[in-house]
């Protein structure tokens, strides 16, 4: 049996290695089009910062390791230019020697090509992507040279990381993202407290129309954006990719109109004995395929595909496309697909801790959870803060557990003071969100009541008055029972018919919301409270 993988970069070792483990007497064959196979991509970021000190540690497992411990044969520079499923063979190009080469199952795992910006010089010899090792060689270099002004085009999850590993290794960083706000794809809330964080270490411009640049000689010595000049030493661009896919859309294989490869759940594509895995691929999630060009997806259909090319009888497990992004002074990620508002879904934002806030180091954190309001499941979330990830990982096995509102405000885990808290974030925000879905608590953004300000008489409900300039009335939790009287005379002489409260963090305007309920009132709470008003 011949088993031929195309692509050595993560996924395509990753799969051979699973082949080989299934089927020990197959010939396997690894093709690559570059100098070297399987390197760390997710861990780029961290040989910038220095923490990962040689570059050789991201790429351990090279040919000679593959070769003697997996027997697997492993050919770099090596170009796949046609596929004949019908035939089973391909025919590829190496140093400029053709040959064809008979398979009996095929593994897909190319990946993707870089975006490139519009206008970008692609000679610029200070211009680079943000992908390979070859790529992070160069740009470590510039900056081991006292290059300090670097400018990163793209504000999403791979520019994020990139300025990650460029803050922390002592750069200058300037990104620049043509959407409006730093991490687009998150909740206002949530990206916008990260997008601060960061702009304690590093600049950050959103949105804009139109990205020039400035050359001196064969260097990139400015990036203009809408007119203003920033200087750079350094341009890397991280705006994004896309599957590298021509060569199966032209064997016949199914892809998505975003061009990546759809699978089933044990990674076949349309044509028989073709497998493809890697951030080309879409992956089922309920009755859609979606892709997610991530690097922990791409291992887990690796191993599928590698599995399954070889004999096995693999298949995917529930796929919850979470992420953990870290940045340099605090972690942002989300677990589940972004939700259409129009889909029976509703969200609640609530502020927490990691740990007890009686412990030293105990840091905030922001959560966003939606859920379906007709079955109350769970359907996303989105955490900004220290210490998310057992957050995340504890809601990807909720979502893949198809669990509710009401077990997941309850759902019993592990508790120290100094690790966690007696009724952690998650429990929080369920918690809230279960209210919400009974009615026990009616929440509205900070964005609603800003746009419709006249509708609302704002009530700051905090222990004191520290947001002049938003509320109509302040009058302390505390003292509300005994304010009614004047709240009333008050909403008989203004204009708005509804009470929007705000505390803090949003606990005490839900407290207030509940009062002022009983008495009758037409009241709103403000969604995370001052803290997302500051944002």
């Amino acid at each position: 049996m011949r088993i031929i993988i195309i692509g050595a970069a993560l996924a395509g070792p990753t799969a051979a290695a699973r082949a080989r483990e299934i089927n020990e007497n197959a010939e396997i064959i690894l093709l690559e089009r570059n100098t070297r196979v399987s390197y760390a991509m997710a861990g780029l970021a961290l040989h910038l910062s220095g923490e990962v000190a040689q570059l050789d540690d991201l790429n351990r497992e090279r040919e000679d390791f593959f070769r003697k411990v997996y027997n697997i044969d492993v050919r770099t520079q090596t170009e796949v230019t046609e596929i004949q499923p019908k035939k089973k063979y391909i025919t590829i190009e190496t140093k400029g020697k053709r040959e064809q080469l008979k398979y009996d199952t095929l593994i897909f795992a190319a990946g993707a090509v870089s975006l490139h910006p519009a206008g970008a010089p692609e000679n610029a010899t200070n211009f680079r992507y943000f992908r390979t090792l070859d790529d992070l060689s160069t740009i470590k270099s510039s900056l081991a040279a006292g290059k300090k002004r670097f400018t990163i085009l793209g504000g999403g999850s791979m520019g994020a990381e990139a300025l990650d590993g460029l803050v922390r290794g002592g750069a200058e960083v300037t990104l620049i993202e043509k959407k409006s706000g730093f991490l687009p794809d998150y909740a206002h809330e949530i990206s916008a407290i990260a997008a601060l964080r960061v702009s304690e270490q590093a600049k950050i411009i959103s949105p804009f129309r139109q990205l020039n640049f400035e050359m001196q000689g064969n260097e990139i010595s400015a990036v203009i954006v809408d007119g203003k000049k920033i200087e750079t030493d350094f341009v890397v661009s991280a705006i994004g990719v896309r599957p590298r896919t021509e060569l199966l859309k032209k064997a016949g294989v199914k892809l998505l109109s975003d061009g990546s490869i759809r699978i089933d759940n044990r990674c076949q594509t349309n044509i028989k004995n073709i497998y493809a895995c890697s951030i080309c691929v879409s992956v089922p999630i309920g009755k859609d395929h979606v892709w997610i060009p991530q690097a922990a997806v791409s291992d887990k259909t690796a191993q599928v595909a590698g599995e399954n090319a070889a004999g096995g009888k693999a298949r995917l497990g529930r796929m919850t496309a979470a992420q953990l992004i870290r940045l340099p002074t605090v972690e942002i990620g989300s677990v589940g697909l972004k939700c259409d508002p129009k889909n029976r879904t509703a969200s609640v934002l609530v502020h927490a801790h990691d740990f007890e806030p009686y412990m030293p180091g105990s840091s905030p954190m922001t959560l966003k959870l939606w859920y379906n309001t007709k079955t109350r499941q769970v359907t996303r979330l989105e955490a900004v803060g220290q210490n998310i990830k057992p957050r995340l990982d504890a809601f990807a096995l909720a979502l893949a557990g198809k669990l509710k509102l009401k077990d997941l405000s309850l759902l019993d885990l592990a508790y120290t003071p100094s690790s966690g808290t007696a009724r952690d974030a998650l429990n929080i925000a369920a918690t809230v969100a279960l209210q919400q879905s009974a009615g026990q608590t009616k929440l509205v953004s900070l964005a609603d009541v800003k746009a419709h300000r006249k509708k609302y008489l704002v009530l700051d409900v905090s222990s004191s008055a520290t947001h002049a300039g938003f509320r109509d009335l302040h009058i302390p939790l505390e003292d509300l029972r005994q304010s009614l009287g004047k709240i009333r005379t008050k909403m008989k002489t203004s204009r708005p018919k509804q009470i929007a409260t705000i505390s803090e963090t949003g606990r005490r305007g839900h407290l207030a919301l509940r009062i002022l309920q009983n008495a009758g009132f037409k009241v709103v709470n403000i969604a995370g409270g001052k803290k997302s008003a500051s944002l």
